[in-house]
């Protein structure tokens, strides 16, 4: 119960297209909200999606079909909560079995919507670094820094899942191909290109380590 709030879905999330969830399109009265039960307010813990549950929606946009991170996250608090609902007092070893199956299935869905919105950023940076160069009166530096800090911040996010699949060497590695701030107009141009091709080298190695397609990667 604690994990599916955290996750921020609404109750009938699955009645929701990814387009909706997102704000991004679908029908005029599920825009990230609806109201479901009729009573002309939109019920906050109930009807809303936040949060975790909405990057899951953006991310199964952005890879055009291939992943289906809200309905398996989704799907799976749910036979979970069903599960330990009939089981009552106590569960048989094969109903734990499944249920930590239900538990990893939600965490790895979850867990790879959020490092594909990590990718999400990689590629938003890269653009803002590469239009600095290629296109200034498109740059805007508000973007920029806010890219980069999703960025950041979400990549940050990783160390705490034990079970996260960047950890160790490999964490280390993904943020010091980051750095600590923007590559901005005040550097060189070479020094730009480089800091682009170290994005670059972060994203291949979020891909070879999560297993996401070239498509993906670029997609996001």
């Amino acid at each position: 119960d604690e994990g599916f709030g955290y996750f921020g879905a609404a109750r009938d999330y699955l009645a929701y297209s990814d387009e909706e969830i997102a704000a991004e399109g679908g029908r005029s009265d599920w825009q990230g909200h609806h109201d479901s039960d009729g009573d002309g307010a939109i019920d906050l813990a109930r009807e809303h999606n936040w949060g975790a549950s909405v990057n899951a929606a953006k991310r199964d946009l952005g890879a055009g079909g291939s992943t289906d991170y809200t309905t398996q996250a989704m799907r799976s608090f749910i036979d979970g909560r069903a599960l330990i609902l009939a089981a009552g007092e106590s569960l048989t070893a094969d109903e734990l079995s499944t249920l930590r199956v239900h538990a990893e299935t939600a965490v790895a869905a979850w867990e790879n919507a959020v490092v594909a919105t990590v990718v999400h950023y990689i590629n938003d940076t890269i653009a803002d670094t590469e239009a600095i160069d290629a296109d200034p009166a498109a740059y805007v530096f508000v973007d920029h820094a806010k890219h980069w800090s999703e960025m950041k911040g979400f990549a940050l996010g990783l160390q705490f899942n034990p079970r996260s699949k960047i950890a160790g060497a490999d964490f280390a590695e993904l943020h010091g191909l980051m750095g600590d701030q923007p590559v901005l107009a005040t550097a060189t141009p070479m020094e730009r290109a480089a800091y682009v091709t170290s994005l670059q080298m972060a994203r291949d190695l979020i891909g070879q380590r999560y297993g996401f397609t070239a498509a993906q990667l670029e997609g996001w």
